[in-house]
């Protein structure tokens, strides 16, 4: 809930600024950042809008987020109270002599460090208030007239949710204009569409948002609304009017398909919003962290560039083909996950196209595009969620302890993993399994709780059972993760071999998973990229390679590793969308 003004700072400034009112009630349509009364007059309803000095700051600074990050972001803010309502006002004075159905702006002004805004409408209800056999056809196109209507005059609303459209004397009126921009662009005009078509179909279903529109815009107009009905282009109370984002998906694939038959035109991409995505940036933080870290261990940077200038580049081309066979093995591998047949190529894609999303969420996009794919191909969320995501990594990571203790065994180097730092795993650990324990005896306490969950844990771990029973499934799962294990680590010797470097086989895999292990707990994008360049320099360093050569030879494994296969992921990726995979 917003931190609201209080009313009688609200009445005092709007009797300085010559406007006496006796009573102001809160209205129940409340914006972050700013607080709205509701009053009355012989003309109708007046709704009375403060906000002060910080809350316009946090706007300005909020607009220059979304010009900065997002993809045809709103105008920017002034900074001062006197510009921010002197700008909202005259955006509504525009569009209200440009016919539109907006209020009709009374009274805009700054007194006793608030901004003012008083605006009239008749009598009415918004959208959300109207239930659905309430809402007539009727006043759905009316809504729809009110925006056409304020489009022509070239003013976006950037907030079209049906708490922000009412219903008066037969005509529809749009309210609160503080995310609104003029001289908006087609991306504007169609995110607009798009709220108030996911709006609408959340109240009044899907056929008929979508018939009223068509009717109302025409289907162009519509069609270019539909790449913007997603999750992140919708405001948070049009996802609570779909129940919540739990089934949020579902519901707006739904809309989607049913504008699609209805205007006969092939499936849509949602587009993409973000300019830049926020966990890209941390992204390529984390990767700045490694090299800046990796450089500062070399005492003279023309030392590096003379042992890159001198690699062998064969040598490193047979890394990263070796590189692309590791993603084979896991492919093969992840056959003997799934309790159903899954054709190979499709198999072997997937995993390529991890390389892309593990860039973007290197923590969990494993798991959770291993699930979406095996509920694409048929498998409950239980079972996927078991074998794309629990088995497949208490697999990876049982191999891989297995083979880091025997490769401690059989190297003649002395390891000693004491300095990477993992954020103090005994206290990750410990944290996981007191986590644990309280949701397993809040489970089993609440008899609710127990009903909805014990059903599907069963049958995820019958899953398990039935994998771990199957030899040739077995077979599959220990194999291809020791085949793929191998290749990695080859690749890594590949990239030493290539700056001259020569480290006994078992050393480097110890080094390679052990290392691994612990950057895989670092819960933050691209801080896994950081532990593991840093760690393996360190490790490799401390058995003998001299400090340019090894931060060379990681360097380049991180590329050809972790990056250049993003190419072949990306291609990856979209074959699986085109084939409904994903």
């Amino acid at each position: 809930m917003p931190r609201l003004l209080d009313e009688g700072r609200c009445r005092d400034a709007l009797a300085a600024l010559g406007l006496a009112v006796p009573e102001l009630r809160l209205s129940p349509h409340q914006v972050r950042g700013r607080t709205t009364f509701v009053t009355g007059d012989a003309e109708g309803v007046l709704y009375v809008r403060c906000w002060g000095r910080r809350a316009a700051i946090v706007r300005c600074w909020g607009r220059l987020w979304h010009r900065i990050a997002f993809r045809g972001p709103p105008d920017l803010l002034p900074v001062t109270l006197h510009g921010q309502v002197d700008a909202e006002a005259s955006i509504e004075r525009r569009a209200w002599e440009g016919g539109a159905g907006v209020p009709a702006v009374k009274l805009a002004g700054v007194t006793q460090g608030l901004a003012v805004l008083l605006e009239q409408t008749p009598p009415g209800r918004f959208l959300n208030t109207f239930a659905p056999t309430e809402l007539t056809d009727a006043m759905i196109e009316a809504s729809w007239l009110a925006v056409r209507a304020l489009h022509r005059t070239g003013i976006a609303h950037g907030k079209l949710d049906a708490h922000h459209v009412m219903i008066a004397e037969g005509a529809a009126i749009i309210l609160g204009f503080e995310a609104a921009s003029a001289g908006a662009s087609d991306r504007r005009v169609s995110q607009d569409v798009a709220e108030l078509l996911a709006a609408l179909a959340a109240i009044v279903g899907p056929d008929r948002a979508v018939a009223a529109a068509t009717r109302v815009l025409g289907p162009d107009q519509v069609i270019s609304g539909l790449p913007y009905v997603q999750p992140r282009a919708l405001s948070g109370w049009t996802h609570d009017a779909f129940g919540g984002r739990r089934d949020l998906d579902e519901h707006l694939g739904e809309l989607h398909a049913k504008a699609q038959e209805s205007l006969d035109t092939e499936p849509v991409t949602p587009d993409q919003l973000y300019r830049v995505h926020p966990r890209t940036l941390l992204m390529a933080m984390g990767s700045l962290v490694a090299v800046s870290a990796l450089l500062s261990r070399i005492g003279n940077p023309a030392e590096l560039w003379a042992t890159v200038r001198s690699a062998d580049w064969a040598f490193v081309l047979l890394a990263f083909v070796l590189g692309l066979l590791r993603d084979i093995a896991y492919g093969v591998t992840f056959l003997g996950n799934v309790p159903i047949a899954i054709p190979v190529w499709p198999s072997i894609e997937l995993q390529v196209a991890m390389a892309f999303s593990n860039l973007a969420v290197p923590v969990a996009a494993d798991s959770a595009i291993q699930v979406r794919f095996l509920q694409r191909n048929g498998l409950d969320l239980p079972s996927a969620i078991a074998t794309g995501g629990v088995l497949s990594s208490l697999t990876e990571i049982a191999v891989q302890l297995g083979m880091f203790l025997l490769a401690l065994r059989l190297t003649p180097d002395t390891l000693n993993f004491g300095h990477i730092d993992a954020t103090k795993l005994e206290w990750i650990a410990a944290g996981g399994i007191l986590f644990a324990a309280t949701i397993a005896a809040a489970v089993f306490s609440v008899q609710r709780l127990r009903m909805m969950v014990v059903p599907p844990v069963h049958r995820a771990l019958r899953t398990v059972w039935h994998a771990i029973r199957s030899p040739r499934r077995l077979a599959l799962l220990i194999g291809g993760n020791v085949v793929a294990q191998l290749l990695t680590t080859v690749s890594l010797l590949a990239c030493l071999r290539a700056f001259g470097a020569d480290v006994n086989f078992w050393t480097v895999l110890a080094i390679g998973v052990g290392v691994g292990l612990v950057a895989s707990v670092v819960p933050i994008p691209g801080g896994g990229t950081a532990v593991s360049a840093i760690g393996l320099a360190g490790m490799l360093t401390a058995v003998g390679v001299d400090k340019a050569t090894s931060a060379a030879a990681v360097l380049t494994y991180q590329i050809v590793h972790s990056y250049l296969p993003a190419v072949p992921g990306w291609v990856a990726t979209r074959d699986l969308l085109r084939k409904g995979l994903l």
